[in-house]
């Protein structure tokens, strides 16, 4: 079975060090509301056995495929995570020791592992250049590809209330002043209307 790794040898010879090297298949998770997809990963390291469990040490690799902050573009994110994981064969029954993964049949399951520690290793955003322009406000275009000039022509400014790319601007405003999501509420005060 794939992601399964046979720790018979840790299990029978208590106090001696195994080591070993793995291929993991992760699948995506949902993080933050974007899918991150996972190359193959690759973990390295030695298997200890003492009793009824067994300490998996070592180091993870993979790469993690991720969209930039700002024009929406794949990024590959390279991941390095140290492992330090305890498998038992008694994980079901013992109630009080949450961090234990089972054991079954003298293997261990490292699919939900090596996701979880994947998944609490990615950065919060990422870039695909740090001189990344990102997507046009107006008409939603990576300006990393292609010229845009809805920002410098004085009409790309949007109502507070306009999605990306609708391209609507406000009527009545002047030339430099700058919109925020209180502009809208300015208006409204000003205008004397129901807030």
């Amino acid at each position: 079975m794939a992601n399964t790794l046979n720790v018979s040898q840790a299990l029978k010879l208590p106090g001696q060090i195994f080591p070993f090297s793995a291929q993991i298949d992760v699948e995506s998770a949902e993080v933050f509301g974007e899918t991150v997809c996972f190359s193959q990963a690759a973990l390295t390291g030695t298997l200890l056995g003492a009793g009824d469990t067994v300490t998996v040490r070592g180091e993870l690799r993979c790469e993690a495929t991720m969209s930039c902050a700002r024009c929406l573009s794949p990024v590959k994110v390279p991941l390095r995570v140290d492992v330090d994981e305890r498998f038992s064969r008694r994980a079901a029954e013992t109630a009080d020791d949450a961090e234990m993964r089972p054991i079954e049949e003298s293997c261990i399951d490292l699919t939900d592992c090596a996701r979880e520690l994947l998944v609490l290793e990615l950065p919060m955003r990422v870039l695909c250049a740090e001189d990344c322009k990102g997507l046009c406000p107006v008409c939603g275009a990576n300006r990393n590809e292609v010229s845009c000039t809805c920002l410098e022509d004085g009409e790309g400014a949007l109502a507070p209330d306009a999605p990306p790319g609708s391209g609507r601007s406000e009527p009545d405003r002047s030339a430099g002043e700058v919109i925020t999501p209180f502009s809208a509420l300015k208006a409204m005060i000003e205008g004397d209307e129901e807030v």
